[in-house]
This record gives C-alpha cells, structure tokens and sequence, in this order.
C-alpha cells in the first residue's frame, strides 16, 4: 500500500480532471480515492450556506476515515479556470513541507505560476501584508489540514477552460504531485 492518497472529485465539476491526472499516476506510489457524488462547485445562496458547509464538512470527515488506513500524505486536487493556465495554487500548513517545495516554485515559475500558500486558522490573525507568503482560510475542517499524523495539501490546478482539461494541464498536475510527494518522503 502506498503512503499517499490523492482525493478527487470532492467537487464533482472537478471530476473529470482529476480522473486524467489520476491516470498518469504511478499506483504503486500514490493511491486514488475518487469521490463520484460530490458536492457543487457552484457557490451556495445565502439560504443554502449552512447544509452546503454541512455537506462540505462531512464529505472531509469521509476522506479523513480513509487516512486512517496509514496515508502520510493527503493530496486534496481541485481545478479551477484562467486565462494563463496551467498555474496552481499549493495550500498547505505544514511549515516542513511548504520549505520544501519552496525551491521547486521558483523551477516551476520559469514555465508555469506556482504559488504557495499556507493554511491559517481563521482566528490566527496574520494578514497578508504580515505573512511570508500568502495565507488562506479554509473550510476543510481543521482535523486535515492540522493533523500530526498525516501531511494535508490542497492542490488547485487553473485550466484554459473549466471542463477536464487537456493533456499539457494534467501533466502539469502530474509533475505537481511527484514534487508534493517527494517532499512528503
């Protein structure tokens, strides 16, 4: 069994993506939990918010039973659009592995725009302007993306076009991964 588990399809527009880039992964090395009824990536109306959190919530509490089974690193893909594809947005909070994958941004940056950007908790108070990097509040719950026995990172490839992407994004988010893991190891 392998250390890592790549999620798909917590949002289910993002599906069809995550099936390609599972595709090209070595399965030896990185296992793949494809979640196939997940939730809207469309965002909610105001009347909506609390059972669209709820859903959220329990669809990450789900993934988290999973990493039960001995994962080390959790690998949370998610797409998203723009014009300058491929690009991607690392969120992490693990301070080791944000070091890490600090040299590869600025590799990956000749060819592609990586930012890193690390998990804050929303009480935590730094702004922007204070921080290192760019910092993010999340909605996955805490007990992921702070977990001692498990690494946490969300993974958001931008694509040309909000559909399954094409063969350039998926290697791209291959290539994301390999670096993730190594660093993971």
């Amino acid at each position: 069994m392998s250390t890592t588990l790549l999620v798909t399809g917590i949002h289910r527009e993002e599906l069809g993506f995550g099936d390609r880039v599972a595709d090209l992964l070595d399965h030896e090395r990185v296992d793949v939990l494809r979640i196939p009824e997940g939730i809207s990536h469309a965002r909610p109306k105001a009347n909506e918010l609390f059972y669209y959190r709820t859903r959220h919530r329990e669809i990450y509490l789900q993934v988290k039973q999973q990493i039960g089974r001995g994962y080390r690193l959790l690998i949370d893909l998610h797409s998203g659009c723009s014009a300058t594809s491929p690009c991607a947005d690392i969120y992490c909070h693990d301070n080791a592995m944000l070091a890490c994958l600090l040299p590869e941004q600025a590799a990956f940056d000749q060819a592609h725009t990586v930012r890193l950007v690390k998990i804050v908790e929303q009480q935590a108070g730094a702004s922007l302007s204070e921080a290192s990097m760019p910092i993010a509040h999340t909605w996955v719950p805490r007990e992921l993306w702070d977990n001692p026995a498990f690494t946490y990172v969300g993974l958001e490839v931008y694509l040309h076009d909000n559909d399954a992407g094409a063969p350039r994004e998926w290697r791209f988010a291959r290539e994301l991964i390999d670096h993730i893991e190594a660093c993971a190891a």
